[in-house]
Formats: structure tokens, sequence, C-alpha cells
């Protein structure tokens, strides 16, 4: 088993009853528990989960020893949050008829799930659920209909496509309490649907299932004594059948149907619903709900959790918090169009904790709304016409605050020192408001504080050197403001820091080389500052992660020898305008990773390597232009953007610029390119930007059959020798802007006969 010290560290001596996971009967001595589960903290939340299979991909491989079958009075055995490496479920854990539990949820386990299992006739708990992106398949589900004492399954993310009778042989287990059968491919279940068996069932999730239809829906009114129903990120329901299996489920307490599109008047879908008391948790975002918010909340009685973003809601908030329940506790909203002016009246949600209201038309002092709102723990307010000012804001803060954004708003001012009174605080975007001053010294009190972000207003002066207080820092974007002085030294005690931007900022001085001791960085983004200096290998040292690094717009000379082995392997590279004043980078060739590249105006010079052209089929972005490359073109280049300009390439286009059908840029202007106008542009779909000017082309334009790309916004043929008619394609580029076209020769007939008359 792969262990990072936590888990068997107690198993010393020989008495393995005293071990950590493992218990024994107190008469016998038998080993009765097995719980090996890697220490993750894990919640059934979905983005947890996908966290969680990430985690997973990165740990070392575990294996099911076989010595395993000798545990034969087993009856517990958890095996879950282990990478078992896609490697199949053992035959052998059949053996163990005594288990009453078996847990191997997310263990990377894949193949098809061993029917013996069915033998396991004392089986209470079963979960073989988890990652979607290992092939884990069962054809039939005779053998659990064969576990006559089931209370709990989940086969969630296994592949059960190919079990057509699913719904019979599940329905065949009245034990059942829980049953978890998410994104698992389920197939259509035609009608008549079997009568309902399971009595005794109190929570479902069929969330992700694309066959579902009005006899599955019939087939679920029955269950009276369902708690809980996730349906979400499903098809085929609409609104009528809805509302009839709603109406039916009396003790419904958590119910889930975001995202399936469903159209229709809110209120008249969960009126049967509302009439229960027992509803606290209610999840419709993403659909296409519409009705008033005021009508809405006065209907839903005690809810402790309504979230229902991404709506086509209608109403003022005013009538929102005059109806809402005084039990909510979790409130979402975001992006619902709703309107009006926060009132007083929302101090009397006592109970709320969590407040989404972002990307909605709400204006009001936010001075007056952070001192109505009580200790509210998550605070969203993105993206709405709020003001006031910052100073006044920040007193009115509460110490339970842990997440607050308020970014893309009117809110003004200084930040006051007393934001360091905020101990708990871990998330803090005031991104894109009007605020001023600088970034306090104070804020390093913050220690707490994971996310930072503050780009897009007017900050001035320096990033203080108590930043490096913030070791729990795993973001910090400051980009877009006029912060001057140097970069602090202190930022090598982030060393939990994933993400930093400081770019468009008046930086100045050089990069410490601190930087490159931050191991944990993936995205480092310097660009558009007055930072000096040498860049050199020491500068990453240790930046083995990093995904992004956009040092352009600077006055930095780059120093890396050729023969430079990077610790990282990037998506994004981006040193444009720097300073290199060499042959094209041979380091740039071990980032097989790369799909974005720019090294615009570094003073490259020479031909290109005779591995860049295989190497630039897979980048989707890519920007050499203003240099003194030449030679030919390469024979194949990115995806979608492209620019080679301003550089002495030589030669035709090259046919293989054929195969880039996903080409929305392309600029090849001042180059010496010449041979034709290739017939192969007419082909492309998103063609966007076309630069040829400049160049050596001849020939006349084609005719395009088909026509030219629609989507063309900007052509650009000045200055080469092309000849021939006018190209009628052009009449069909209606989202065309720009046209600077070849000159244009037109005879026109005056008084004393037919002159050539020219257009540029």
């Amino acid at each position: 088993m792969y262990d990072s010290g936590e888990i068997f560290s107690t198993w010393i001596g020989e008495d393995c009853c005293r071990w950590r996971g493992v218990a024994c009967d107190n008469t016998t001595s038998h080993v009765i528990k097995l719980d090996l589960h890697y220490p993750y903290s894990y919640t059934d939340d979905w983005d947890d989960e996908v966290n969680i299979c990430y985690l997973l991909n990165e740990m070392g491989a575990s294996k099911v020893n076989p010595a395993l079958r000798d545990l034969k009075h087993l009856k517990y055995l958890d095996l879950s949050m282990n990478n078992f490496f896609g490697s199949h479920i053992p035959h052998m854990i059949a053996s163990l008829v005594h288990l009453e539990y078996l847990n191997l949820s997310n263990a990377m386990f894949g193949g098809l799930i061993p029917p013996q299992l069915g033998n396991l006739s004392k089986l209470h708990f079963l979960d073989l659920g988890g990652c979607g992106h290992i092939d884990r398949r069962a054809d039939d589900l005779d053998w659990l209909s064969r576990i006559p004492s089931l209370k709990h399954v989940d086969m969630s993310s296994v592949n059960l496509s190919k079990a057509t009778n699913w719904l019979h042989q599940v329905n065949s287990i009245p034990s059942l309490e829980v049953l978890q059968l998410r994104w698992a491919s389920l197939p259509y279940i035609p009608s008549p649907p079997p009568p309902f068996n399971l009595t005794s069932i109190v929570k479902l999730d069929l969330s992700g299932y694309s066959n579902l239809n009005t006899t599955i829906l019939r087939w679920l009114s029955h269950a009276s004594s369902f708690a809980y129903l996730d349906l979400s990120s499903s098809s085929g329901i609409d609104i009528e059948s809805i509302q009839v299996t709603l109406g039916a489920l009396s003790n419904l307490k958590e119910l889930y149907l975001q995202y399936n599109g469903i159209k229709g008047n809110f209120f008249g879908m969960i009126m049967n619903v509302s009439r229960s008391l027992k509803l606290k948790h209610l999840d419709l975002s993403g659909n296409s709900l519409s009705g008033d918010i005021g009508q809405i909340l006065r209907s839903l009685g005690s809810l402790e959790y309504l979230a229902l973003d991404e709506n086509n809601l209608d109403g003022d908030i005013l009538e929102m918090v005059k109806n809402a329940p005084s039990s909510l506790q979790y409130l979402s909203l975001k992006f619902s169009h709703i309107t009006g002016e926060i009132p007083q009246k929302i101090k009397n949600l006592t109970n709320l904790e969590y407040l989404d209201l972002s990307g909605n038309s709400l204006s009001g002092d936010i001075t007056q709304i952070l001192w109505n709102l009580g200790p509210v723990e998550y605070l969203a307010l993105d993206g709405n016409e709020l003001d006031g000012d910052i100073s006044e804001m920040v007193k009115n803060f509460t110490s339970s605050l842990r997440y607050l954004s308020l970014r893309s708003n009117h809110i003004a001012g200084e930040i006051p020192q007393i934001i360091d009174n905020l101990t708990n605080l871990e998330y803090l975007d005031l991104s894109y408001n009007g605020i001023t001053g600088g970034i306090l010294m104070t804020f390093g009190n913050i220690i707490n504080l994971e996310s930072l972000r503050l780009s897009g207003n007017k900050i001035s002066g320096q990033i203080p050197e108590s930043i490096g207080n913030l070791q729990n820092m795993l973001s910090l974007d400051l980009s877009k403001n006029f912060i001057t002085g140097q970069m602090p030294e202190t930022f090598d005690r982030l060393y939990n820091l994933e993400y930093l931007n400081v770019s468009y900022n008046n930086l100045s001085g050089i990069i410490p080389l601190s930087m490159g001791q931050l191991s944990a960085l993936s995205e480092l983004d310097l660009s558009s500052n007055s930072l000096k200096g040498n860049i050199t290998e020491a500068h990453f040292s240790k930046l083995t992660d990093l995904t992004l690094l956009d040092i352009s717009y600077n006055s930095l000379n780059v120093i890396l020898p050729n023969d430079w082995l990077p610790p990282f392997n990037a998506y994004s590279i981006f040193m444009g305008s720097c300073h290199m004043e060499t042959k094209f980078p041979a380091w740039i060739h071990t980032q097989t990773r790369l799909e974005q590249l720019s090294l615009s105006g570094v003073g490259l010079s020479g031909n290109l390597p005779t591995w860049f052209s295989d190497f630039s089929k897979g980048l989707s972005n890519l920007n050499l232009s203003s240099n003194n490359l030449n030679g030919p073109l390469p024979s194949a280049a990115a995806n979608e953007v492209i620019d080679l300009s301003n550089n002495s390439f030589v030669g035709p286009i090259p046919l293989s610029f054929a195969n880039t059908s996903n080409l929305a840029i392309l600029s090849l202007s001042h180059n010496n390119i010449n041979g034709s106008f290739p017939s192969f542009f007419c082909n492309f779909n998103y063609l966007q930007v076309l630069d040829l000017s400049n160049n050596n082309l001849s020939g006349e334009v084609p005719t395009c059959h088909k026509s030219f790309p629609t989507s063309l916004q900007s052509l650009h043929l000045n200055h080469n020798n092309l000849s021939g008619r006018f190209p009628s394609f052009l009449k069909h580029c209606e989202q065309l802007v720009t046209l600077v076209s070849v000159k244009i020769i037109c005879m026109m007939k005056y008084q004393h006969g037919w002159e050539k008359t020219f257009y540029p």
C-alpha cells in the first residue's frame, strides 16, 4: 500500500488489534475490521470528488495482497481513496463471506466489476463509485439483486450502459435505503416500469442520467419515503411531469434539479412540495424557470438552503427579503435578473451564513448592507451596481467572515488598517472597483488569507515586505494598478503560493532570485512592468510546477543557455519584448505540453531549427513576430493564432497550412514570401484576421467556389503583386470591418474615352 507515513505509523509490535485501521472481535480476537482508506478529507460535493480524483492520479500505486483472503472473519473492509492504478477488483474479495461493509470508492479500480460479489449475502453497505475517467463497468446487475440485505449502494461513475434491466434488478432489493447511480450511463427504461418495491428507500441520486423520461418520473412518484432526491444534470424533465412527481413526495427534505433546462413558472412547479414544512434544501440552478422571486420565497416554508442561480426570475430584492423565511442559512441567486436596492430588512435573515447575489442589477450603499447582514461567513456580490466607501465598509465587517467578493462594482476609498481585524478571512476579492491608496502593511496580519485579489483598481505605493507573513496564501493578484517599487524579497516565504499576477503595474528593479524558491507556483505573470536585469536559471531553480510564465513587456535580458533543462513543463510561455539576441532557443523543445508561445521582438535570428515544424503542431497560439528570423516558413504551425510578421521569411506559404482548419488569426506581413495566394484559405471555417501585406505574392486571388470564411473581420493584402478581378467572395463576409486590399484598377469612361483609374 502507498503510504506517506500517516497510515501505518502505528503498525509496530505483534498485537495487530492495536494497529490503526484494525479492529478485532473482543471474544475471539479475530480481525473483523480493516480500514485502509487514505486519509483525505472528502464530501459528496462534485467539485470535491474531481479534486480527489486529481490527487489520486498523483499518488503512488497500491495493489491488493492475495493474503487478504486469509482474514476469513472480516466484516468491514475499506480500501477507498487509494490508487490501484486501473487494476481489476480482485475476485477473492467475494470469498470474504462475512463482509457487511465494503468500500472501494475512489480507489481507481477498473475493468468489469466481478459478479462474484453477489456471494456476499450479508453485505449491508457497498460503495464502488468514484473517478469517472477510470473505465469501470458492470454489464448486468443480476448479482446485485442476490444480496438481500443491502441498504446502501453507490455505483456512481460506473458504466452501466449495457445493464438494460437495471431498474428491475435494483427494484428487487426492498431493504435499500440509499441508491447512488450518478453519471452511471444508465440505459433508457421503456414503459411500463416494474411495480415500485423500494419501500425503505430514503435517498436516490440519478444525476447525470441522460435517458431520464416520464416513465422513471412516474415510477418515482410512488417513493413516499424519499427524503433526498437528486436528478440534476439529466434530460427529459418537463415541468408538468416533475410537478406531478414532486406533489407525491410528501417527506422530501432535499431536492436537486439543477442544470436540467426546465422551462416554465417556478411557482407552478414547486407549489405542491412547498406545502410540506419538511423541505429544507432546494437547488434549481441553471434552468429556465421564471416567476416573481418574492412570491417564490413566500411559498417555501422553513427552507434552510436555496439555490436558484442562472434562471429567468424577476422581481425586486425588497420583496424577496420581505418574504424570505428567517430559517435560511444558504441563499444563492447569482445571474437571476434580480433588481433593486438591498434593503435593511435583510437583517431579519438572522441565520444566514452564505449569501451569493452576484451578476444581478442590485444597487445601494455597501456600507449599509454589511451593517445589517449579521454574522455571514460567505458573501459574494460581484457584478452589481453597488457603491460606497470601503473604509466605512470594513468597519461593519464581522470577524466571522471567511469569504468576501465584491468584484466589479463601484466601491471607492482606501482600505483601512482595521481590515486586520478580519482574522478568519480566507478569500478577499475587491477587483475592478475604484479603490485607491496603498497595500497596507496590516494585510500581513490576516494570516489565514489564502486568496487576495485587488486587480483593476487605482492602488498605488509599494508591495509591503509584510506580504511574506501570509504563508497560507495560494493566490495573489495585484495586476492592473499603479503599484511601484521593487518586488519584495519576502515573496520566497509564500511557499504555498500557486498563482502570482502583478502585471500591468509600474514595478521596477530586478526580479529577486528568491522567486525561484516558490516550488508550489503554477502561474507567474510579471508582464507589462518596468522590471530590468538578467533572467537566469536561478530564477527557476525550484519552479517544478510552473505551467504559465509571462515576463513579456519588461526590460529583461533572458540569459538561458541552449542546453538548459527547465525544471518545469509549461503550457504557456510569453517573453515578448524581452532581450535574447540569440538563435531560436533549444530549451523550448523540452516543453512538450506547450500550447502558447510568444517570443515577439526578442531579437531572435537565423533559421528556425529543423525540429520546430513538428513541435509547433501542438501549439494553439504562436507569436514570433518582429525578430530577424529567415529561411522558409515552418511546414506546420499553430492551430488558432499564428503571427510570424516582421521577419525575413522567404518562399511560398507551405501547403501544410491547409491543415490548420481552426485558424482564427494569421499574420505573415512584412516578410519576403512569394508564390500565389493559396486557395486553401477558402476552406477555413473560423478565420477572422488575415494579413499577408508587404510580401511578394503574385497572381490572382482565387474565386472560392464555396465562400471565403464568413467570419472574416480584417483582410490585408496591400503591397503585393496580386492581380485579376476584385474578389467577389467578399460580399459574403458580413463581419468584415477592415479591408486593406490590393490596388484596384478600374476602367472609367470619360468624355474623351476610356482611362485606367487607380484606387489604392
